[in-house]
């Protein structure tokens, strides 16, 4: 027999949320100053731990679609097509890889390299009870089992990881969302040691990101 599957996307992108623990006022961030003020200056370490909490969460709602086609031979004789959807939600999460954010310190001049944000990963998802499978009424018994509807569910959201590795504007809003809350940390190290620094930042291609920015 075969189980052809399918997705359809009946709503993307529901909400956004932006962990707790990355508020550019939380007191993670004051304390993440504080700890890099004593050390005189600004800490990669430190850096990479913001860029770590800057994680961008999408939560989604998707339909799995699938058509279990009827065997073929003598022992299939009477067998029907059989449709199926199920609905489900899940959360998506981008983030930039902290092992290649890189820091190079000249004076007051901060070059950091920022790699593009990408999609970190997606969260088990649950199922609705909103889902269809048609009647079996064939002759000859079609079952869906249990495989059949997992093997529905891998697919479509497979579909759904590709086109979030392709999502150009959560892409980027993840990578602004590290590139903000690095900038909140400067300033109150800025602050806290009486130093003007000066941020340039650089792609992971080196390919300059904006021009120099005074936090």
């Amino acid at each position: 027999m075969k189980n052809k599957a399918y997705s359809l996307i009946t709503a993307f992108l529901l909400s956004i949320a932006v962990l707790c623990a990355c508020s550019a006022d939380s007191g993670d961030t004051a304390g993440t100053a504080n700890a890099a003020a004593d050390a005189v200056g600004p800490n990669l370490s430190q850096i990479k731990e913001i860029c770590e909490l800057a994680t961008l969460e999408c939560y989604y709602h998707n339909v799995a679609k699938s058509v279990k086609e009827s065997g073929s031979g003598l022992l299939h004789i009477g067998e029907k097509d059989r449709d199926f959807w199920i609905e489900y939600s899940g959360c998506a999460k981008f983030g930039i890889d902290v092992s290649k954010v890189t820091m190079v310190l000249n004076g007051n001049q901060l070059t950091i390299t920022l790699p593009p944000a990408r999609l970190l990963g997606m969260s088990d998802y649950t199922f609705s009870e909103d889902s269809f499978i048609s009647s079996d009424d064939g002759f000859n018994k079609n079952p869906i089992t249990a495989d059949d509807q997992t093997r529905a569910v891998a697919e479509a959201n497979q579909q759904l990881e590709e086109m979030f590795s392709r999502d150009e504007a959560m892409l980027i809003r993840a990578q602004d969302r590290a590139k903000l809350l690095i900038e909140s940390y400067i300033k109150k190290i800025s602050e806290l040691t009486q130093t003007e620094y000066v941020i340039q930042w650089e792609l992971e291609d080196n390919t300059p990101a904006d021009s120099p920015s005074q936090p």
